[in-house]
């Protein structure tokens, strides 16, 4: 029996473009080897380097990622309630910063 149908990670992005790739890279795996499906919600928070065409490329390359992309910087706190609000999975992880990395 499965504990969780469908995961749903929220990453709040502001110019993080030197780490988004090696951010996913890092995630990836670990997501592919939970015994759940997954979504990954990356939301731009209004980014002026070359976050947006990361995160589009991403969304293109995976169905399970998913971009919001806010037309300016409305803050943190803002983009993981925007994410939480977009997400479809019956579990959330909402702490991420992908410059944690």
């Amino acid at each position: 029996m499965k504990l969780i149908n469908k995961l749903s990670i929220v990453v709040s992005v502001y110019n993080e473009e030197a780490v988004l790739d090696k951010f996913y890279e890092t995630i990836l795996p670990i997501l592919e080897g939970i015994d759940s499906d997954y979504e990954l919600i990356f939301v731009n928070d209004g980014s002026r380097d070359a976050s947006p065409a990361i995160l589009d490329r991403l969304a293109m390359d995976s169905k399970k990622v998913k971009v919001i992309h806010f037309s300016r910087n409305y803050g943190h706190e803002a983009a993981m309630i925007a994410g939480i609000d977009y997400s479809s999975g019956d579990r959330k992880s909402t702490r991420l910063n992908s410059s944690h990395l």
